[in-house]
């Protein structure tokens, strides 16, 4: 949408500029401009904001959290080895939708991008090839507003058999930035350092990036007893050939974003009263074991962020294992699980029952209890019986009950439904429960936002 916006502005200013340059032209198009940035700042700050409310703890404000985060967009990019013609190929080559504007008319196409990622700088870039004088991609680089590229999780069969279709459990990237096109025309230009530039800039992309396509596979082998000339040659003679039907475009991003859904945390919010219903979890009865309430397994299933490092969980995301085994420290759960342990209490591998650290436990408390003002049961329940639809998330604590038990500290919703009735929703604060749990993901913002200058 950033770059729909500025399009609009751009063909507006063009428009009145061609009827007439007047001043009231002028004031018109700067208004609109300006409007224009005021529309794209709200509707880019949405993710921001999203953030600041989908877990305590936010990836990109920490160094740590920023690897993590780069890393874990370039793992869900990975696709894993693939064989063509007995050549194993890297992964990483996925089906992109690509959208743009043009001429104040949005664009959109499905494209195939081959990711390179640069671990030591935390920085993408994306290749891809089209059919020679593509028609959309060659507007999309004169666009002047760029494109804006998005990726979800392809389920496999095997997925949904075994699993069933968890698009609750999908994730994600979106990335803007500038699209450039290199063409035939880039490697004979009449000059011949340039045309040496773009052929060695061909060659380090054909080389590294871009191997995944089935027809550079096929052109991009040589004989190992050709001499340095001859090889030069050849690979001068295979990127000709390819680019005489081919056209190679790159796609540097600017921003990216990324989403993992599979690590969700119970949002405590007067607004989700009813996202997951009532737990039941009565740690008074006689007998209670957590682990074994039907209302535990649910908490832990809906908030994945418990669900996903448990047996059963992880039996269920064998695709996050896919360039690290599952018990390996580099598996993208296993450090997200190790982040989360050093954010809340101060090491990577806490023992069971291990105490927060104060500046955590603030955090904590301050997002997921209220700021920490805690009430007694019959405080909430005049409260609540007093809200008469006024929608507000009470905090309170049932002293009843043990304190290493999830509904010792509790919420009570008060709100209107959507028949216009009031209600009253009681529930365990999990999002507490599980954050003081070591060994988990809870608490980690679900939804980042990384720029690059």
């Amino acid at each position: 949408m950033k770059s729909i916006y500025f399009s609009i502005s751009a063909v507006s200013a063009s428009v009145f500029l061609a009827v007439g340059s007047t001043s009231f032209a002028q004031t018109k198009t700067t208004q609109a401009v300006s409007s224009a940035s005021q529309q794209v700042e709200a509707i880019s700050g949405a993710t921001q904001k999203r953030e600041a409310t989908s877990g305590a703890f936010v990836l990109t404000k920490t160094a740590e959290g920023k690897k993590l985060l780069t890393d874990m967009a370039a793992d869900f990019l990975y696709t894993g080895p693939s064989k063509f013609d007995g050549k194993t190929i890297g992964g990483g080559r996925n089906m992109y939708s690509i959208a743009t504007s043009y001429a104040n008319r949005p664009e959109n196409i499905t494209a195939e991008l081959t990711s390179d990622y640069n671990p030591k700088t935390g920085k993408f870039i994306f290749y891809g090839t089209t059919a020679k004088d593509s028609g959309k991609i060659l507007r999309a680089s004169k666009s002047g507003t760029g494109v804006s590229v998005a990726w979800v999780k392809q389920l496999r069969e095997n997925e949904i058999k075994d699993h069933g279709y968890n698009y609750y459990d999908s994730y994600g990237v979106q990335f803007d930035g500038p699209v450039e096109v290199i063409t035939s025309k880039s490697i004979n230009t009449g000059d011949p350092k340039k045309d040496a530039a773009a052929l060695k800039r061909l060659e380090e992309i054909m080389s590294k990036s871009l191997t995944t396509i089935k027809e550079w596979n096929l052109l991009w082998q040589f004989d190992p007893k050709l001499s340095p000339k001859e090889l030069a040659k050849a690979k001068e003679q295979a990127i000709r050939d390819f680019m005489s039907y081919e056209d190679v475009y790159v796609v540097d991003p600017k921003k990216m974003i990324i989403i993992g859904y599979f690590y969700r945390p119970l949002m405590v919010n007067p607004k989700n009263a009813f996202v997951y219903g009532d737990y039941g979890i009565d740690s008074s009865k006689p007998g209670f074991k957590l682990e074994e309430a039907p209302g535990y397994q649910k908490a832990l299933r809906d908030t994945n962020c418990a669900y996903t490092v448990s047996k059963k969980g992880r039996a269920e995301y064998p695709f996050l294992d896919t360039k690290h085994a599952a018990d390996s420290p580099d598996n993208l759960i296993n450090r997200l699980v190790a982040y989360k342990n050093e954010q809340v209490f101060g090491q990577s591998h806490p023992q069971q029952g291990a105490k927060p650290v104060a500046s955590a436990l603030e955090k904590i408390e301050k997002m997921y209890n209220g700021g920490g003002k805690m009430l007694t049961k019959a405080e909430a329940e005049k409260m609540a019986k007093e809200a008469n639809g006024k929608r507000q998330a009470i905090y309170w604590e049932d002293t009843t009950k043990a304190k290493n038990m999830p509904d010792r500290y509790m919420i009570t919703y008060t709100g209107v439904d959507s028949n216009g009735k009031n209600y009253i929703s009681v529930q365990p604060n999990w999002n507490r429960y599980f954050m003081l749990q070591p060994n988990n993901m809870c608490g980690i913002a679900t939804r980042h936002s990384l720029y690059w200058d």
